[in-house]
């Protein structure tokens, strides 16, 4: 069967979408510029996974501004969630924890005010910056929002509603708001934007089905989606009992089913993402007319990844590069030409987006943070790679297993803690989309001996939970 998206970037179809033109003084875009500190503009989608855009490779989908972005900044081509479910994920953003650490997902007592302190938000808000929030937040906080954002605009599903008596599409209503405030902002400066877009996750409100506006309906009509080769009925039926019939296995069935159903659905989550692409392109427009694009530094990253079908499961949470690998593009307009159309092959985390967007904004990042800053790699600089990551999904939820592993750039080794009997070891090299289990090869042993170790030192570290002296 054809693999899924191997194929070259698609060509941009078209270019960014202008908007109407908006007078602004002069004397709003030095003020927003003479005190030296950028904006920051953090996007997060919900359920893009890494090769859902041209600039990835993927040769149907039509993200003409996300491409145009990666050329003028650097995708990160190898970026990872390091827990694969958003409100864990988006919680990690926040705050540059892992989950052992901050302790929230689904049905857990909020984030401690120990962790939302030293969330960037929180030290942007304390030093002066104007911090905004549009779209679905999905973290729960043990402390006011207002103390992390100055502006908020917090919404999600359904994705259809009735603004000023007019049937309007969320991603478009985000799109709105974001702009809103970047037009507020502007004259303020300087601020720290985050859209959290619902797109592209299904609607909860109705058995996970795709929605996007009528301007979407002619793209990928004419389209045939390729299936991955893991969605080979062998690749289900050869999971162990606890991996089958899982929540991922039922959302399979309302999706991917049949052949008919795969084609309909996947069109509909790329007609998602292009939505946020088109939406994307509207928010740059604006910053031009408003003189601050120059200023205004843009991150995109997906908050985890997703099963189309592969291994007959659909949604996230396991430990799969389907899961676990996301977008990422740093865009920095104040280096170009030195920061420009790279891509960096480096294993980053969703928990290096916090100590970046600190560094970026002068302020000392904590040091109880357990990501990285991206900010040399992405200009370039020699820096200490690391050697391996290391990923956990912990709700609490009897349809979805607990997971955790360790990757390296040639290896994936996956256990189950509660099922300690099955294990996985992938060699990403020469088995990228994760055909061959060799963890029963008796060659490995050690390997799996060493993953096996290198797991429980790593939870030993991140279980210590950071407590205001």
């Amino acid at each position: 069967m054809k693999r899924l998206f191997q194929h070259s970037s698609l060509i941009a179809l078209f270019g960014v979408i202008s908007f109407s033109s908006l007078q602004v003084k002069s004397e709003t875009i030095q003020d927003n510029n003479l005190n030296g500190r950028p904006n920051i503009i953090v996007i997060i989608t919900d359920d893009q996974r890494w090769d859902m855009m041209g600039c990835a490779g993927n040769t149907i989908i039509q993200t003409p501004n996300m491409d145009k972005m990666a050329s003028e900044g650097v995708r990160f081509s190898h970026a990872i969630s390091s827990t694969p479910i958003c409100a864990a994920s988006r919680a990690s953003i926040l705050t540059g924890l892992y989950e052992r650490t901050h302790g929230f997902s689904f049905g857990t007592p909020p984030v401690s005010k120990a962790h939302s302190d030293i969330s960037y938000p929180y030290l942007l808000k304390q030093a002066g910056y104007q911090t905004g929030i549009v779209g679905k937040l999905g973290v729960k906080f043990d402390t006011s929002i207002d103390s992390l954002f100055t502006w908020k605009r917090i919404n999600g599903f359904p994705y259809w509603k009735i603004i000023d008596g007019k049937k309007t599409f969320l991603t478009d209503i985000q799109r709105d708001q974001s702009i809103e405030f970047i037009k507020e902002s502007a004259k303020k400066g300087p601020f720290c934007l985050s859209i959290s877009f619902s797109a592209p996750h299904a609607d909860d409100d109705s058995k996970e089905q795709y929605f996007w506006p009528e301007e979407l309906d002619s793209f990928y009509q004419n389209a045939t989606i390729p299936v991955p080769s893991t969605a080979d009925p062998a690749f289900y039926e050869a999971l162990p009992d606890f991996l089958k019939g899982t929540m991922s296995r039922e959302r399979w069935y309302w999706r991917f089913d049949t052949p008919e159903k795969y084609q309909n659905m996947v069109k509909g989550y790329y007609r998602m993402i292009t939505g946020i692409d088109q939406a994307l392109g509207r928010i740059r427009s604006t910053l031009d007319e408003l003189g601050i694009a120059d200023n205004t530094i843009i991150i995109l990253m997906g908050d985890n990844g997703y099963f189309l079908g592969d291994r007959g499961l659909a949604d996230k949470w396991l430990m799969h590069e389907a899961s676990i690998r996301v977008p990422l593009i740093y865009y920095d307009p104040r280096h170009k030409g030195s920061i420009t159309n790279k891509v960096n092959s480096d294993m980053v985390l969703n928990i290096d987006l916090a100590p970046t967007i600190l560094e970026l904004a002068g302020i000392k990042v904590p040091a109880q943070f357990q990501g990285e800053s991206l900010i040399p790699a992405a200009a370039g600089k020699k820096v200490k790679k690391r050697s391996s990551i290391f990923c956990e999904h912990l709700m609490n939820n009897p349809k979805i297993p607990n997971s955790e592993g360790i990757r390296t750039e040639k290896w994936k080794f996956i256990r189950y803690p509660k099922h300690p009997e099955f294990i996985e070891l992938y060699d990403l090299q020469n088995d990228p989309w994760e055909e061959h289990n060799l963890a029963g090869d008796p060659q490995h042993k050690k390997r799996i001996m060493r993953f096996q170790r290198e797991c429980d030192n790593r939870i030993m570290q991140l279980s210590h939970k950071y407590v205001t002296p």
